[in-house]
């Protein structure tokens, strides 16, 4: 870590100016988790340069931004994502169980669900066919990220 992550953090403070740093941090953390690659390096990056309050309202916006997208990608390949999760009841389970009950079950089981060691990047595209409405799932995303967003800055 000390030889390959903290010199491209030290490169990317020192070459860009802020408002631009903070593009590609809105960028990294919205975009990485959609192509499954890891954000939490730019987050440390937010946490660096912004500080804890501004780095921490730098990295929220962009994870609701973030887990928008897969979710309305996942909304064109429901039947799909649905065919998939049929074949594989067992491991489908957690994600079908969220988009059950009520507007407060469904944030229940979203906030459960991003604080859990379940991969939520697959859950970002799988909460369509699961029937979880966008709001309890935006909600919930936030919430159940918010412990992650704080280890990551104050690391």
């Amino acid at each position: 870590m000390d030889k390959e992550i903290i010199p491209i953090i030290n490169w990317e403070r020192e070459t860009f100016s802020t408002p631009m740093l903070a593009l590609l941090v809105f960028g990294s953390v919205a975009i990485f988790p959609t192509l499954l690659l890891p954000s939490t390096p730019s987050m440390w990056v937010a946490g660096m340069t912004f500080g804890y309050g501004y780095g921490f309202l730098l990295i929220i916006g962009a994870v609701a931004f973030g887990v928008s997208i897969p979710y309305f990608i996942g909304s064109l390949f429901h039947h799909k994502i649905q065919a998939w999760l049929d074949r594989h009841p067992k491991k489908a389970f957690i994600i079908r169980l969220a988009g059950e009950g009520t507007w407060f079950n469904q944030f229940q089981a979203v906030v459960l669900i991003r604080i859990s060691p379940f991969p939520y990047v697959i859950y970002n595209y799988g909460s369509v066919a699961s029937d979880v409405k966008y709001g309890p799932y935006l909600l919930g995303t936030l919430v159940g990220m918010t412990p992650e967003i704080f280890v990551a800055i104050y690391s």
